[in-house]
């Protein structure tokens, strides 16, 4: 037994009192720490970027990743428009004068969150279904015409299929028997429970948006939604990166979004049956094995499209222009371990204020949101990271620590240890405001904490 307990303290004497040579690895770009930059209304000059790079290389900063947000009021006439000639002239300068203090450039693929834009289609916005239930008696006419209730929906909702279903649960299919006007031009010769199957939009836009950045939020299960909307940077990029180390997507953060116009074919291909002869049971509330596992079915179908439809797809269009994927997939509808490792650089974050049983650590109640971190969910993405042998695993790093201008660094000390020892190597601090010289303290500040700008202390 003493033995046992005594074998790991020889072996670390020995580790000590060798002359092997252990050291620290060298301190790089990556290595440092970054910070999230918010551009309010892009209101950016030349000389202020200067300025500010600066102060950010002093202090240790090893880069910045730009995101363009709504504008500070009083200020309009400096606003620059997203993605326009003159926005890009901007970032092109940041790219340079960053270089020359040996700092990166990251950039958001969009303002605010989740990504969207003016560009998007009503089309190619995020969907949602939406089922209607009809009921036919035996050799009648549906009096009801088979449109969707909700009028904020009339003008682009499609509708996907009709189905019948008698007492047996036999389906008929009578998507072909509804006219351009809704009517349906069919008479039964049994009672029918009739389901029509739509494919409404969620309406949500982007929020935080910043000037030219205004729109729906995209489709993220259709690859030709996520293909047109790379077209705006196409234009704006070229094949280029512009020196942009990294394009980086935010958390998965679109509401009621389940659905996509092509599912009912996309689901039939992947599980080898048509989920339409089953919609009855699918929207039931029953409790049963057969409905478990349709949504099952459902579920891992989600999983695919937004892999392949939209991480594929984004890791590619980055690639091509010798650049790097970053994405934070935890809120996303698919598995996380995938989502993640299907990006260059897997992103996770924190998400307010931890607890440690540390003597005399501040934590004050007013602070503590509803949401405590778990480093499980960062190792997430160190996971895929490993799993995949991606070097970099970063972290959106502080998310509410506290409110602004109440975080001390022995807060911020134990919760980035944290994220270190889930096995995160690329911190991002969240985050930091652009604020010219020529405005009065505090400065311009974002609404999100913790507020790591040169004004605070």
């Amino acid at each position: 037994m003493l033995k046992k307990f005594l074998s790991p303290i020889i072996i670390l004497f020995f580790a000590l009192t060798t002359n092997a040579q252990v050291s620290w690895p060298k301190i790089n770009q990556d290595t440092k720490p970054w910070t999230r930059w918010w551009w309010m209304g892009s209101a950016v000059d030349e000389k202020n970027l200067s300025w500010t790079l600066q102060q950010y290389n002093t202090v240790g900063f090893g880069g910045v990743e730009v995101v363009p947000i709504y504008g500070a009021k009083g200020y309009e006439s400096r606003y620059i428009k997203y993605l326009s000639p003159q926005w890009m002239k901007m970032l092109d300068f940041t790219v340079k004068e960053s270089a020359s203090m040996k700092m990166g450039v990251y950039i958001s693929v969009g303002t605010g969150w989740p990504i969207g834009g003016p560009d998007v289609t009503i089309q190619d916005a995020a969907s949602k279904i939406v089922v209607q239930q009809y009921n036919l008696p035996a050799n009648t006419s549906l009096l009801d015409k088979i449109v969707i209730n909700d009028k904020r929906q009339k003008s682009f909702v499609i509708l996907n299929a009709l189905m019948g279903f008698d007492k047996n649960g036999n389906a008929i299919n009578l998507t072909g028997k509804v006219n351009a006007n809704g009517d349906l031009q069919y008479k039964s010769d049994a009672d029918l429970k009739l389901y029509a199957v739509f494919t409404g939009k969620t309406l949500q836009a982007v929020k935080r948006a910043a000037p030219g950045g205004e729109g729906y939020t995209i489709d993220h299960f259709s690859k030709t939604a996520t293909a047109n909307y790379f077209k705006i940077f196409d234009t704006a990029f070229g094949n280029s990166s512009h020196g942009v180390k990294a394009f980086f997507n935010d958390s998965y953060e679109v509401f009621n979004a389940d659905w996509s116009p092509q599912f009912l074919s996309e689901f039939l291909k992947r599980r080898g049956y048509d989920l339409r002869n089953y919609i009855n049971l699918f929207i039931s509330k029953e409790m049963n094995d057969t409905v478990a596992r349709l949504k099952s079915d459902y579920r891992e179908t989600m999983s695919d499209l937004m892999l392949e439809n939209f991480a594929t797809v984004f890791t590619h269009w980055t690639n091509k222009r010798n650049t790097m994927s970053v994405n934070q997939a935890h809120g996303s509808p698919g598995n996380l371990l995938d989502l993640y490792a299907a990006f260059d650089i897997p992103e996770t974050e924190t998400f307010g204020s931890s607890y440690f049983p540390i003597k005399g650590l501040k934590r004050d109640s007013a602070d503590i949101r509803n949401v405590d971190p778990d480093p499980i969910m960062f190792q997430f993405a160190s996971s895929a990271a490993h799993a995949y042998g991606k070097p970099l695993t970063s972290c959106e790093t502080f998310t509410w620590l506290t409110e602004h201008f109440k975080t001390s660094w022995s807060q911020c000390k134990p919760e980035v240890d944290q994220v270190f020892l889930s096995g995160i190597n690329h911190v991002f601090y969240h985050g930091t405001t652009y604020s010219p010289q020529d405005v009065k303290w505090p400065g311009w500040l974002f609404y999100a904490s913790v507020n790591i700008v040169p004004d605070n202390s």
